[in-house]
């Protein structure tokens, strides 16, 4: 499961078909913390080639309900970062 969306890179390159992913999170009973690595897009994370971009994000446990990953993408999805991001 990842997101498809459209960034500027760190070096201000668009990337129209970016790949991001959940990579990692952590937390407690009331948040967790979320790591997502973003790529140029879904090939370059499949060659294993450096993200364009890195994010850590806190969502309140409250915000997720059903599956905790498929919640995750969904909460993610509402935040500026991901605006317009699709399911891939």
């Amino acid at each position: 499961m990842a997101l498809k969306l459209a960034v500027q890179t760190q070096f201000g390159v668009p990337a129209p078909q970016a790949y991001a992913r959940i990579t990692n999170f952590f937390g407690t009973k009331n948040q967790i913390q979320v790591q997502v690595a973003i790529h140029y897009d879904e090939s370059a994370r499949h060659s294993n080639m450096a993200t364009v971009k890195e994010n850590a994000h806190y969502i309140a446990m409250e915000d997720l309900e059903g599956d905790l990953i498929p919640a995750i993408y969904e909460v993610l999805k509402t935040y500026s970062d991901y605006e317009g991001a699709e399911d891939c």
